[in-house]
């Protein structure tokens, strides 16, 4: 297992510096500059060019990625340009609104995706597990933003029974702030749910066919019985691997759902950084969800190495 753990240490380490590369490289080939965000068009050329070095973007490239990178490594990922905040802070402070969103989409997803998909491989053969197929299809399909626009239409607007937008702190008022997260969380769990639906299905079918299912049966257990007893166990299990896999899609969701539903989070900042060309704020919003999506897939690989015996027979084989 250390070898296994410090392989997968290395592999993240690489994959930061790679991505943190990637990023920088990106996000200054959109264009735009915000020094004419901040001055305006009309600005003289000389205050133009004390902004560029105030700001310290008239460096050669090498030199600002290589400023920006020791900043990450000690915790400094620098300072809004146009509004002046301390980045890391913000996203400290936006980071609730995202989390709850995020996670309570895959607290939702996860177990929903386990009985639909369950349900649809034991009836894969007949009608009522291919409408579940059709459904799962559907939700797929269907964008984020058009489906919160619709949650809004239908449970704020003609029921009246949520709110279609704000974000209540959970400290100011508990009730307030469930409510005020209902709609945003269903928005973004829907497409994330039918996929997890379909790749249940699938696992489940192949786990029907194994031979511990069929020893099963020959034991006394129904189908079903021997589907819920022995392959949900197993279906589930990659489950999470998938879901890990899934996190990035979901932030990049979150986005989407923040700006319907006017949430102030990591979606949101990314959206204003983006508009005002805060080119500083942006790739280091950038670069902290993938560092949280590879160590979310990190930890998964570790897991997996103590939940799966061939990892670490091999392991031992080649000691």
């Amino acid at each position: 297992m250390i070898r296994h753990t410090l392989r997968s240490l290395a592999t993240l380490l690489f994959a930061a510096l790679i991505g943190s590369i990637v990023v920088f490289v990106l996000v200054h080939m959109l264009g735009g500059d915000v020094v004419t965000v901040l001055l305006g068009r009309e600005a003289a050329p000389k205050d133009v060019q004390f902004m560029r070095q105030k700001l310290g973007i008239d460096r050669p490239l090498v030199v600002q990625y290589l400023h920006w990178l020791r900043g990450v490594a000690t915790g400094d990922l620098g300072t809004s340009y146009g509004m002046g905040y301390d980045i890391f802070h913000e996203i400290v402070r936006r980071m609730g609104p995202t989390l709850i969103l995020t996670l309570g989409g895959l607290l939702i997803s996860i177990p929903l995706s386990l009985v639909l998909g369950t349900y649809s491989a034991i009836n894969a053969k007949k009608v009522r597990g291919g409408i579940v197929d059709v459904v799962a299809q559907v939700g797929i399909s269907i964008p984020a933003f058009w489906a919160g626009l619709l949650l809004v239409l239908v449970f704020g607007v003609r029921l009246g029974w949520l709110p279609t937008g704000g974000y209540v702190p959970f400290s100011d008022d508990p009730l307030g702030s469930i409510r005020s997260m209902i709609l945003p969380v269903m928005a973004l769990s829907l497409g994330v749910t039918a996929v997890f639906t379909r790749y249940v299905r699938t696992a489940m079918i192949d786990v029907m066919n194994e031979d511990f299912i069929r020893s099963a049966m020959a034991r006394g257990r129904t189908r079903r019985g021997a589907a819920l007893v022995h392959g949900v166990r197993n279906a589930s299990i990659p489950l999470v691997t998938v879901a890990a896999l899934q996190f990035g899609q979901l932030i990049a969701g979150a986005v989407v759902i923040e700006n319907v539903f006017v949430l102030p989070g990591i979606g949101r900042l990314i959206v204003t950084a983006t508009l005002g060309r805060e080119v500083i704020v942006v790739q280091s919003l950038a670069l902290v969800i993938m560092l949280i999506v590879l160590v979310l897939n990190f930890l998964v690989d570790i897991a997996y190495g103590f939940l799966d015996p061939r990892i670490r027979d091999k392991e031992a084989a080649n000691a």
